[in-house]
């Protein structure tokens, strides 16, 4: 027979029903062996359930680098990348010392060539007006804007302005009156010899280009289009020009005289609320030149030379930042100090002389035993980036197309030469780019308009302008190359005109000067002049004077001058 205590642990034993266990919620406890669960849901690994005739993509993890992290940390929009570039070549020393030497460097000194034409004095009058209209406009200094605003921001949007006096139409055309049933009638006949007169008037009133501008990229709207380089440039006004617009409208006298100074499209538009579009044709008038770094015609814009190494420069700020919070919060150093075989009131009585040395400097702490005191300054807890700001320097180095002795100039030319031929070789290239742009899109189209055209054998009408050169870049050893050129000279190989680019002088002016000296006292041959006539009065005088005796008496000789007939004299 069963006791009250077995009854109540057999009941303690007895397991719940099933139909419980199944409808039983689930508690955040569970007790026992987990039961397995076999499901094909939970072992599939395709991305989407799949249906009767269909088949679902396998899943997985790739890796795209737009989408980390320090990617989003980079400017997305142009105008955000162009404020960067322009923010490191302030800040950064390398980045503008590579700006810098990218736009010095290929624009040592520009000269100008007389054009090859059959008309002599054609030639000489062409070039003639574009030496004076380079040194009117200052085209060094424009060039040297264009060449940076190519290299910083990638592309470059020059601006040709064309603001010469407007030909009257009497110049070409004769007012006529005629007399007919409707009464007098007045026309405009164009006269036989208005090109000759076209061409005189515009010799005593054209200019040439009255300025050349580079335009700030953020306010111009540019569509390109396939197939076709022509392109739709508009101007954005920015908010000065539409307010001294507005103000004009107003009344203001100021603001009028400022406006009436404007072209009419520019203060239409303005009044429109419309962009100002860009005329693209230099024969057309005022225009506007595009000039990308790019290396593939269907790409919309240039690139900028930082472009590549907006990653490094990005990294090595935060590498910055990080060590000057770092130093900024352990500018006061921290000290450690410690002895052996201190109780509590030793610490406390130690503590305290401490802060009262620190608060006194000729306070001294005196102890009957080995004390040890020990400061920790920010050095000691920076962490080393010596290797890390090597590779960004390294990145840098290749990205901005520059080398460490380029920049400071601590080499030697047979330690670099190599690189410097890589160097010399690119800027050879963008020499030739300048160059195009110079002679095909403003000397040409000015030399037109003044009539500098001749007819070739083939009945073509050809343009005379004169050529872009440039002096010899100064990247290679001269005492070497000079040796090889001055050998090739001698031996009649090379012109006294290269000798003379590679010394840095101008040939032709060279030329002028020596002819300018020629039989003055300036001339290098001059003083064998001056001796052969001073031999030849030395003759005269001791022929004719007795300069012999007066000599001999000086030096107390006896002196017989000569008799006649016996042969001394």
């Amino acid at each position: 027979m069963a006791t009250d205590n077995d009854q109540k642990s057999t009941e303690v034993r007895k397991l719940p029903k099933r139909s419980q266990v199944s409808t039983r919620k689930s508690s955040a406890r569970s007790f026992g062996r987990p039961a397995r669960i076999a499901s094909a849901a939970m072992r599939s690994k395709i991305a989407y359930p799949t249906v009767t005739g269909t088949i679902g993509g396998s899943g997985g993890n790739f890796y795209s680098p737009e989408l980390s992290t320090d990617f989003l940390e980079l400017p997305q929009s142009i105008d955000e990348q162009r404020n960067y570039y322009r923010h490191w070549y302030a800040a950064h020393p390398f980045v503008g010392q590579a700006i810098d030497l990218h736009t010095e460097l290929p624009l040592s000194k520009i000269r100008l060539g007389s054009p090859k034409a059959k008309s002599k004095e054609l030639a000489a009058r062409s070039l003639d007006f574009c030496e004076k209209w380079c040194k009117r406009i200052g085209t060094l200094h424009r060039l040297l804007e264009i060449v940076h605003d190519y290299h910083l921001l990638g592309e470059v949007f020059v601006f040709a302005e064309d603001n010469n006096p407007d030909m009257p139409e009497d110049v070409r055309s004769e007012l006529i009156r005629e007399v007919n049933d409707d009464g007098v009638v007045e026309k405009w006949v164009e006269r036989k010899d208005a090109n000759e007169r076209e061409v005189a008037w515009l010799q005593r009133n054209y200019k040439g280009w009255t300025a050349i501008r580079v335009l700030p990229p953020e306010q111009i709207h540019m569509e390109a289009f396939p197939f076709t380089d022509e392109r739709i440039i508009e101007l954005i006004p920015d908010s000065k020009t539409k307010d001294i617009v507005s103000k004009a409208g107003m009344g203001d006298p100021n603001a009028e005289r400022i406006t009436n100074s404007m072209p009419a499209t520019v203060v239409d538009a303005i009044t429109q609320g419309q962009n100002i579009p860009l005329n693209t044709d230099p024969d057309a008038g005022s225009f506007v030149f595009y000039m990308a770094r790019k290396k593939s015609q269907y790409e919309p814009r240039g690139h900028s030379i930082l472009e590549r190494c907006l990653r490094a420069l990005v990294f090595e700020d935060h590498v910055r930042q990080s060590q000057a919070s770092i130093a900024q919060r352990h500018m006061t150093p921290m000290r450690v100090v410690w002895a052996a075989d201190m109780d509590v009131r030793d610490v406390e009585d130690l503590r305290e002389q401490i802060d009262m040395s620190l608060a006194d400097p000729d306070y001294s702490i005196i102890t009957n035993f080995e004390l040890n005191w020990q400061e920790m300054g920010a050095e000691n807890r920076l962490p080393d980036w010596t290797n890390v700001f090597e590779r960004v320097d390294r990145l840098l180095y290749a990205g901005l197309g520059v080398t460490e002795s380029l920049l400071s100039g601590e080499s030697s030319y047979s330690g670099d030469r190599l690189n410097l031929e890589v160097v010399n070789t690119r800027y050879l290239l963008l020499r030739e780019i300048i160059q195009e742009m110079v002679e095909e899109h403003f000397f040409k189209p000015m030399c037109r308009r003044m009539g500098f055209v001749e007819e070739d054998e083939y009945g073509d009408l050809n343009v005379i302008y004169p050529s872009v050169s440039f002096t010899r870049l100064g990247l290679r050893d001269n005492q070497e190359t000079f040796e090889h050129l001055f050998a090739l000279y001698q031996k009649g190989s090379v012109d006294v005109g290269t000798i003379l680019e590679l010394l840095n002088l101008d040939p032709d002016l060279v030329k002028k000067r020596l002819m300018a000296d020629m039989w003055s006292v300036n001339d290098a041959t001059f003083n064998e002049l001056v001796r052969g006539v001073l031999t030849a009065a030395a003759e005269k005088i001791m022929s004719n004077t007795d300069v012999v005796r007066i000599i001999a008496e000086k030096l107390e000789l006896k002196y017989e001058p000569p008799k006649e007939g016996d042969g001394r004299f």
